[in-house]
C-alpha cells in the first residue's frame, strides 16, 4: 500500500486546529455557560490538606473523645449530584452567587482513623475557609448499640443545640423527617432553597450524643430518576464495548496461534510492558481516589481490595494489548503494508521522527476540533459535566505522574481500535469506511462512563475522533497514531497539572506538552547510534 509522504495536508489541519482552539477560548468568556464542560472549572483549594486535617482533628477533639493514636488522610471531595442537577437546571451560577461560600460544591473531607478505640470519623472542611461543613462518627460493627435511648428527654434541645453550633438558626428549620428508630433526623429550611431543591440538615443521634451532622440541598426525584436512567444507558453502551472488545481479543488470539509460525513474537512486547508498568503505576498512584467512593466505616481496606482487581484487570488488557499488536501487524503485513515499523527496519528511526512531528500536527486539529464539539455541545444542546473525585488529579498520591497515562491509553486504544480493529472490520465487511467507523463507535462507547451528561455526548465526540484517527492511521500509519494520541493526552492531562495552580505543578505540566517530541527524537537518535549501520532515511 503506496503511503504520500508530502505534509501540507496536516500542516494546514494544525493551524485550523490552533485557529478553533484558540477562537473557543476567545469567546468562551462572552458566552453564557460556556464553561459548562470544562471539568477543571472547580474553586481551586486555596488551603492545603494538612491544614485541614489539623482543622478536623481540632474539632473532632472537641467534639469527642479522641485517643492520642489517631491516623488522618484528606481526600478532595465533591457533591456531583447537587452539581449536575444546578447545571441541568441553569442553576449553577445563581447557586454559587447565593451558596457557593457557606455550601461549597467541592471541599476536603478528611478521615480520622482512632486506632485504640476503632471509631472512624469523616469531617467535611471548607478548602478555602477551613471551616467545618459537617461531620460522621462510625463505631467499629462490634460496638454497635441502640441509635437513641427512649428514656431521652431532651432530643429536641440536642438537636437544637447542635444546629446552633454549626452556625445556623434552629428557629429557622422545622423537622421534615424523624426516624427516632434509627436516630435520624432532618429538619428542613423554612426559606433557603435553590429551585426545586430545600436546603436541609441531616443529622444522626447516638446514646444522648450528635454523631452525624450534614447540610444538603434535597433534590427533586424526578432528577434522579432522569439521572439514573442516563448513568444505566452508560453502562450498557460500556458492557456492549467491552464485549465486542473481548470478542476481538479472542479473535486476535486465534490469529496469533493459527499464523504463529509467521508472527515474530518479540514485536509487541515492549510496547506492552510499557503499557502495563505505566499503568500499574498509575492504579498505586490513585489510591486516594480508591477511597471516595465509601460508605461508613475505615476505607483503606476497600480501596486495597480495588486496587488489587484493578491490577488484574489491566493485566487482562496488557494480554489484549498483546495480543491485537501482535495480529493487526501480521494482518497489514498479509496486506503488502508494514503499518508499524519495528527496530531492525532501516526506516525505523526516521520514520519515528516523522511520525512524532505528523503526530503532533494531528493532535493540534483534534485539541481544536475537540473544543468546537464541547463547545458546541455545552452551547447548542444544554450539554455539561461534573467533576468527578475519583479521576481528580487532587486525588492522586504523586499528580505529576498523572500524564504519563497518555501513553497506557495511546498504546492500548491505538492497538485495539486501529491497528487490529480497522484490519478486522475490513476483512469481515470488505469497506474501508465501514472498517474505521466500527471501531470507532466500539472506542466511544467505553468513554461514556465521564461524567458529561446527557451520555450520548462522548459517543458522538469520541466517534468523530475515531474516525480521524482512522484515516490517519490508513494515510500515515501506526506510529503516528500513537504519537497524536500520547501528544493530545499529554497536553490535556499537563493542563490539568496547570490548573492547581502551584508552581511545580504548572512547570511540570508544561514539561508534559514536549514529552512526546522528546521521546520521538531520543528514538530516533538512539537508531541513527546504535541501528549497527542499518540506518536509512526514508525517500521522500
Amino acid at each position: 500500500m503506496q503511503r504520500k509522504r508530502s505534509e501540507p495536508s496536516l500542516l494546514l489541519l494544525a493551524v485550523l486546529g490552533l485557529i478553533m482552539y484558540l477562537g473557543v477560548i476567545f469567546i468562551s468568556p462572552f458566552m453564557e455557560g460556556a464553561d459548562r464542560l470544562d471539568e477543571n472549572n472547580i474553586d481551586k483549594p486555596s488551603v492545603t490538606k494538612q491544614q485541614a486535617a489539623d482543622a478536623a482533628l481540632k474539632f473532632a477533639e472537641s467534639r469527642f473523645r479522641l485517643s492520642s493514636d489517631v491516623e488522618t488522610s484528606t481526600l478532595y471531595q465533591s457533591y456531583t449530584t447537587r452539581s449536575g442537577y444546578l447545571q441541568k437546571e441553569h442553576l449553577y451560577d445563581d447557586y454559587l452567587k447565593k451558596y457557593g461560600k457557606r455550601f461549597p460544591l467541592d471541599y476536603y473531607e478528611v478521615e480520622i482513623n482512632d486506632r485504640a478505640s476503632g471509631m472512624n470519623y469523616f469531617i467535611a472542611v471548607n478548602y478555602n475557609t477551613l471551616a467545618v461543613i459537617g461531620f460522621e462518627r462510625n463505631k467499629p460493627a462490634a460496638a454497635k448499640t441502640n441509635s437513641v435511648s427512649p428514656s431521652e428527654t431532651n432530643l429536641t434541645k440536642l438537636l437544637e443545640q447542635t444546629i446552633a453550633e454549626m452556625g445556623y438558626n434552629p428557629a429557622a428549620f422545622v423537622v421534615e423527617q424523624d426516624s427516632s428508630a434509627n436516630g435520624s433526623f432532618m429538619f428542613k429550611s423554612k426559606s433557603e432553597s435553590i429551585g426545586d431543591a430545600k436546603l436541609a440538615l441531616v443529622m444522626k443521634v447516638e446514646s444522648g450524643q450528635t454523631t452525624a451532622f450534614r447540610p444538603a440541598f434535597s433534590i427533586p426525584g424526578s432528577y434522579g430518576e432522569w439521572k439514573n436512567a442516563q448513568d444505566d444507558k452508560s453502562a450498557l453502551m460500556t458492557r456492549i464495548s467491552m464485549l465486542v472488545s473481548l470478542m476481538m481479543t479472542i479473535v486476535a488470539i486465534w490469529i496469533v496461534i493459527r499464523y504463529r509460525k509467521e508472527i515474530g513474537f518479540s514485536k509487541g512486547l515492549i510496547l506492552t510492558l510499557l503499557f502495563l508498568a505505566v499503568y500499574i503505576v498509575n492504579n498505586f498512584n490513585m489510591m486516594p481516589a480508591f477511597r471516595t467512593t465509601h460508605g461508613s466505616g475505615p476505607t483503606e481496606a476497600g480501596a486495597i481490595f480495588y486496587l488489587w482487581f484493578v491490577n488484574i484487570f489491566v493485566f487482562l488488557m496488557g494480554l489484549s494489548t498483546y495480543f491485537t499488536l501482535s495480529a493487526g501487524r501480521h494482518m497489514w503485513l498479509d496486506h503488502g503494508w508494514s503499518a508499524w515499523p519495528v527496530w531492525k527496519d532501516q526506516i525505523f528511526g526516521d520514520h519515528v521522527r516523522t511520525a512524532m512531528i505528523r503526530g503532533y500536527m494531528l493532535c493540534l486539529f483534534l485539541l481544536g476540533l475537540q473544543q468546537v464539539m464541547l463547545f458546541t455541545a455545552g452551547e447548542a444542546f444544554d450539554v455539561w459535566a461534573v467533576s468527578d473525585p475519583a479521576d481528580s488529579v487532587y486525588n492522586m498520591v504523586y499528580p505529576a505522574l498523572f500524564p504519563l497515562m497518555a501513553w497506557a491509553a495511546a498504546i492500548s486504544e491505538e492497538a485495539v481500535y486501529r491497528l487490529f480493529g480497522i484490519a478486522l472490520f475490513l476483512k469481515l465487511t470488505r469497506n474501508r469506511f465501514l472498517a474505521v467507523l466500527l471501531p470507532s463507535v466500539i472506542w466511544a462507547a467505553s468513554h461514556t462512563q465521564y461524567p458529561i451528561y446527557p451520555v450520548y455526548t462522548r459517543l458522538v465526540e469520541v466517534t468523530v475522533i475515531g474516525l480521524i484517527f482512522g484515516w490517519a492511521f490508513l494515510r500515515y500509519g501506526f506510529l503516528t497514531v500513537i504519537f497524536a494520541h500520547a501528544a493530545m493526552d499529554s497536553i490535556l492531562m499537563g493542563l490539568s497539572l496547570m490548573y492547581m495552580g502551584e508552581p511545580l505543578q504548572v512547570l511540570t505540566g508544561i514539561v508534559y506538552l514536549a514529552v512526546p517530541a522528546l521521546i520521538g527524537w531520543l528514538l530516533s537518535w538512539l537508531h541513527r547510534t546504535y541501528s549497527g549501520g542499518r540506518y536509512r532515511p526514508v525517500p521522500r
